[in-house]
């Protein structure tokens, strides 16, 4: 059925209608804030749409029509305003591209929701089915909106994924208030605003990332950097994605074996003569400026020092644990601990004094609290853990020092 003229949201389309909304959602005190954009195969995400609902109203800003979105940019800036999200990295990547440094102040019901027991990464419709039992129609998921007019249609459904948002904010905020945790959320949520977290890779880096790397030694690195490096600005160049210039597998199969020419760069498989058309010959320059690159400037090959394996069952035995302690407290275990975190830890525990803890995540702020000084424990051997059947939940206890195992 066709949404009639008063189910569609108003559309945006001119600085002096954003001032006016920018002013506005400052009165109000926060606001929901979504995008809808097109990502498929250009360098950067090309915006289309932005979403901002208050508690009065429900807006589409048309980022194609709008010369800037600077006069959202003070109150994005602001710690102490919401911006309240669902999922949003790359909405947050994209802002922090616009503005040149993160959103503050940003509240993820999705981070949220984990912390209450929906999952690890619920997604909106089945969060507000789930919580407010409000449906939400998915039907312009894969919808181009970089194309104009827009549809009625298509700003319904964008109206759609910011309007209930406060309202879902203000359900989650109050069960974790009543379950104390929304400490626990601000602590996670405070990562969003490292600039670090979201500033570009360097060209100089990007070999770092290119699957398979670890394998050369300095020297064939020096040559996958100059690759590596080239194949970016290639892209950045064309509005492609990286990988629509050449593919890993070649950058590292040239940086293992350099070839000279361009009839032997169309002898490299994997490489289309329309590549080799095109780049052959910034290609060639890149290969020869990795290979002449001095010793002293090559990249630090990765250590291959082989690491101990962890003492058998051990990860087990701590993956458990946080599985029971994530049942008894709701909460999705991937939230409290990755196999990579259990794996740092075990790594640290049995490599350091007793009384030297790590410095990591998984020991500290609350992840520390909940489960972080028992995992630690337990690797260290200073702790046991059973089944209560009184309490009907995985308790641990200190292992008394010179005590003799049970047989």
């Amino acid at each position: 059925m066709k949404p009639t003229v008063a189910d569609v949201p108003r559309l945006l389309t001119t600085t002096a209608e954003l001032e006016e909304l920018a002013a506005s959602a400052v009165a109000a005190g926060r606001i929901a804030l979504d995008t809808e954009f097109v990502w498929e195969r250009t360098y950067r995400p090309m915006l289309g749409v932005v979403q901002i609902a208050t508690d009065d109203t429900a807006l589409v800003l048309d980022a194609r029509a709008l010369p800037s979105l600077e006069p959202l940019f003070p109150l994005l800036r602001d710690a102490a305003f919401p911006v309240v999200i669902h999922g949003g990295g790359q909405d947050l990547e994209i802002f922090a591209a616009l503005m040149g440094e993160p959103i503050r102040g940003v509240f993820d019901t999705q981070v949220a929701a984990a912390f209450l027991g929906y999952g690890l990464q619920i997604g909106l419709s089945p969060l507000m089915e789930r919580v407010m039992k409000v449906r939400i129609p998915k039907d312009q998921t894969y919808t181009d909106w970089t194309k104009r007019p827009l549809k009625p249609e298509q700003l319904v459904y964008a109206r759609e994924d910011v309007v209930h948002l406060l309202p879902l904010y203000d359900q989650l905020r109050g069960d974790l208030e009543r379950r104390g945790r929304l400490d626990w959320v601000h602590e996670e949520q405070r990562r969003f605003e490292d600039p670090e977290r979201w500033e570009p890779v360097p060209d100089d880096e990007c070999y770092t990332y290119v699957k398979g790397w670890q394998r050369h030694g300095a020297r064939e690195l020096a040559v996958l950097r100059a690759l590596a490096a080239w194949r970016e600005r290639a892209a950045r160049r064309a509005n492609i994605r990286p990988n629509f210039v050449t593919n890993d597998i070649v950058l590292v199969t040239l940086a293992g074996r350099p070839v000279e020419s361009i009839e032997e760069l169309r002898q490299v498989r994997g490489l289309s003569a329309g590549t080799v058309d095109r780049h052959g010959r910034s290609l060639l320059e890149a290969l020869q400026e990795g290979i002449t690159c001095p010793r002293e400037a090559w990249p630090k090959a990765p250590d291959r020092v082989r690491r101990e394996a962890a003492p058998s069952g051990l990860i087990a035995l701590l993956r458990a644990s946080v599985q029971a302690v994530a049942e008894e407290e709701e909460i999705a275990p991937e939230v409290i601990a990755s196999a990579r975190d259990l794996e740092a830890l075990v790594a640290a525990a049995t490599s350091r004094r007793k009384g030297e803890p790590p410095h990591m995540p998984l020991v500290e702020g609350w992840r520390g609290a909940l489960v972080g000084k028992m995992l630690l424990g337990l690797a260290r051997g200073e702790l046991a853990v059973r089944y209560d059947p009184a309490k009907r939940a995985v308790v641990s206890e200190p292992v008394e020092v010179g005590a003799e195992p049970e047989r």
